[in-house]
């Protein structure tokens, strides 16, 4: 068995006036004390975008040992986030890669830029990738409802992204980005992890924030089989 942590969307702030960096540590403590094969971080890691700053402090506070990858959000830096974190935490300045298990690929995209790039969507539509395999990425992979973050903030080329994930061999979707916690299903499974900065109201039209718990998501592969469920350290 395969055990992945994914955090996301951790807004770690310049000061601590807020409960961000306390709430990274908190999680930080839990893969210390309960180790994982990998550590996925899902974008927008800093407060301020791209803060060069900010990501040299969350380096710092990694769990000795842990093998972690990052890929970018919207909030994030490419060049920056590659310089400070370098190919032992993004393989390449892509954030493109797959691990291959015994019986799936677990693949890594790069959507920071708030589209899905055509020759990432070609190699996931290729029979390349094997049945039930994992895709890692930012952004909602398909329309979850009619909400602010809906509305204002989906992946642009949505429509094109969802059409190819359900004709391809991904069958699990893990991502970020919407701030809050949500599971639909429909030709692959989508996971939106929550975010342990502040969450979002997933049906308000208008934006409507409020305090978030201090969330990680916990994936278990074993052979094609893949079972999550998000953890709440403050609870």
């Amino acid at each position: 068995m395969t055990l992945i942590y994914q955090i996301t969307d951790t807004h770690v702030a310049l000061d601590n006036k807020n409960s961000t960096r306390e709430n990274f540590l908190a999680i930080m403590n839990y893969v210390c004390q309960n180790p994982a094969d990998l550590l996925v971080i899902t974008g927008d890691l800093p407060d301020e975008d791209g803060s060069k700053e900010i990501y040299q402090w969350m380096k710092e506070q990694f769990p000795k040992g842990q093998k972690t990858y990052l890929i970018p959000g919207n909030h994030d830096d490419d060049g920056n986030l590659y310089e400070i974190f370098g190919p032992e935490f993004c393989v390449s300045p892509h954030f493109f890669h797959t691990m291959r298990l015994d019986g799936i690929d677990v693949i890594f995209t790069n959507t920071g830029s708030g589209r899905f790039p055509p020759e990432q969507l070609d190699y996931l539509s290729s029979e390349s990738v094997r049945s039930q395999s994992v895709l890692f990425t930012h952004y909602p992979t398909r329309k979850i409802s009619d909400g602010f973050m809906d509305t204002i903030y989906p992946l642009e080329n949505l429509p094109e992204v969802d059409d190819v994930l359900v004709r391809s061999n991904i069958g699990y979707v893990f991502c970020g980005h919407f701030h809050t916690e949500y599971k639909a299903s429909g030709g692959y499974e989508i996971h939106v992890t929550p975010s342990p900065a502040f969450e979002v109201d997933l049906n308000e039209v208008e934006l409507k924030l409020s305090s978030a718990g201090i969330p990680i998501r916990k994936i278990e592969i074993e052979g094609a089989s893949t079972l999550s469920e998000v953890i709440y350290l403050d609870e």
